[in-house]
């Protein structure tokens, strides 16, 4: 745990810039020492994230990558041409924001961490920085930066207590990182209506795809995603390693920002080609299947279960966990009905359901049991599952990495 966690997470989340902005210029403004791309959205920013950071970094570019929340460690939220930042850095930054913070600045935790992303690659003179928005957009602390590119992947219905109680209201809020030149999107609706408002307001070019981009899925199976895309240029057959026919559309929200910052077709493909990011739809397992992802509400949920059909296996098992301040009741229902069993589990994290409570409402579904240590309801399903039958890990990023560990551990 970092010392940041134990002083600053108390405080929980306070949507707003003005902490932030104090912050970062005690710290010297370092948001404004580099290029810096924000990425929002209900679901996706993450592979976004990584799908850009890859292709800027094979076109020769340093780059800062933030992602928010992490898997196994602080660290991997700070990432530099793919690579953590140590631990012996990472304690210098915290240390930095912590004198600061005892001086009387305020903040949370996520914009302590926001503070030590735009300064850590600032100070590795980082030609860009693509940061994955927390929460929202108009106020998240990521958006105290002028950015170069905005990019909004999709909106549903998410953090409603905070966002908006409607998609329109949601896109309005992610809509307020657009504030310069260059926007690009892959919502529809009425979503693309408030994002097309908000860039007009700005004087922004907007990039929609079927407008201005487009995309053709041409293969997608449970190790790679291949498609065609049509921008500024075209392009056949570009490919990543990334499961899930949504990564064409992830990945070309990447190929648009790659284009307006004049990235050849070498790095584009390379770039797509390598970028990872764990816990997406990742195998972990053969014999049973072991899968493992990240969905978490229910436009994820519903994009995992139409991409199952990518894995071939007779039952279905499911091992799930879910914060309360989710919408878990539609979450777990969506996933039980498709379901032969589920094992609900839960996480030390003030934030989670109980598994007593995720069972009983499992119940109504399908077949469910409460096992709340996660490495043992995994062991349960692995017990349970035959050769061919699926294990899905999901529900939770904060299970992912309990999850994968308890699976590579061994038996």
């Amino acid at each position: 745990m970092l010392l940041l966690e134990k002083h600053l997470a108390k405080f929980g989340i306070k949507p707003g810039l003005e902490h932030t902005r104090a912050i970062c210029k005690a710290l010297g403004n370092p948001q404004d020492k580099m290029k810096v791309i924000l990425v929002t959205g209900t679901n996706g920013k993450g592979s976004v994230t990584s799908y850009l950071a890859s292709i800027l970094k094979e076109a020769d570019y340093k780059v800062g990558a933030y992602y928010s929340p992490h898997l196994f460690k602080y660290n991997e939220r700070f990432k530099i041409n793919g690579n953590d930042i140590s631990d012996r850095e990472l304690k210098k930054y915290e240390k930095e924001i912590l004198d600061l913070f005892r001086q009387g600045y305020d903040l949370t935790l996520f914009e302590a961490l926001t503070a030590i992303a735009y300064k850590y690659f600032a100070d590795k003179n980082c030609d860009f920085a693509v940061m994955e928005i927390g929460m929202g957009g108009t106020y998240d602390a990521t958006n105290i930066a002028s950015e170069s590119i905005a990019i909004i992947t999709n909106v549903d219905l998410e953090h409603t207590e905070y966002l908006g109680k409607t998609v329109e209201e949601i896109a309005k809020d992610k809509a307020g990182i657009i504030k310069n030149k260059i926007a690009i999107t892959t919502a529809n609706g009425v979503a693309l209506a408030m994002i097309k408002k908000r860039a007009e307001e700005k004087g922004a070019t907007l990039k929609s795809l079927n407008e201005n981009f487009f995309v053709k899925l041409k293969t997608a199976n449970n190790k790679e995603t291949k498609f065609d895309y049509v921008g500024e240029n075209f392009y056949i057959n570009l490919e990543t390693s990334l499961a899930g026919r949504y990564q064409a559309k992830n990945a070309a929200l990447a190929v648009v920002a790659a284009e307006q910052l004049g990235c050849e077709e070498d790095a584009i493909r390379k770039g797509l080609k390598n970028a990872k990011n764990i816990g997406r739809m990742q195998l972990l397992g053969k014999g049973p299947l072991i899968l493992a992802d990240a969905a978490h509400n229910s436009h994820g949920m519903k994009e995992l279960i139409a991409n199952l059909d990518l894995f071939d296996y007779e039952k279905l098992i499911c091992v799930f966990t879910a914060m309360k301040d989710k919408n878990w009741h539609e979450i777990l229902k969506l996933l039980a009905m498709h379901c032969d069993f589920l094992i609900a589990n839960e996480i030390k994290n003030g934030r989670c359901e109980k598994a007593e409570q995720l069972a009983k409402e499992a119940n109504k579904y399908t077949k469910a049991v409460a096992i709340k240590n996660v490495k043992q309801s995994i062991k349960f399903a692995k017990k349970m599952a035959k050769k061919k039958d699926l294990i899905l890990i999901c529900g939770s990023i904060y299970m992912l990495g309990e999850a994968i560990n308890a699976c590579k551990a061994k038996k």
